[in-house]
């Protein structure tokens, strides 16, 4: 069974399920993290501290449902529409896994909004 985690803001809740790479596990065996959300075009990252992201990042556009770590920021992304990384201007990312459920909650967060990654008890 996929493991999967859930982003909970103060009106969104955002399940995200994870693939099997080395990142996503160093992600769920970080979890539960609490992180302050960060708002750029429709994407939605916070910072999450994963050392090892950065052996795994490569270059790539994203699509909308995407989660990816991005090392240069040491956050992880969630991308739910049109974003710089989703039009061509491709980035060093981890890829993490995909949105599978909430994707509309993704534009209640508000910048600085406290967010809870935790893991989904489903």
């Amino acid at each position: 069974m996929a493991k999967r985690l859930i982003v909970r803001g103060e009106e969104a809740e955002i399940t995200v399920e994870l693939d099997e790479g080395p990142v996503a596990r160093e992600l769920w065996d970080r979890l539960p993290v609490e992180t302050r959300a960060r708002l750029r075009g429709e994407e939605l990252h916070f910072p999450v501290l994963l050392p090892t992201a950065t052996e795994a990042a490569e270059r790539k556009a994203v699509e909308v449902g995407d989660v990816a770590y991005w090392p240069p920021e040491n956050a992880l992304c969630l991308f739910y529409g049109d974003t710089p990384a989703s039009t061509g201007e491709d980035s060093p990312i981890a890829p993490v896994g995909r949105i599978v459920g909430g994707m509309e909650d993704c534009g209640l967060v508000r910048q600085n909004e406290t967010l809870r990654i935790e893991a989904s008890e489903g």
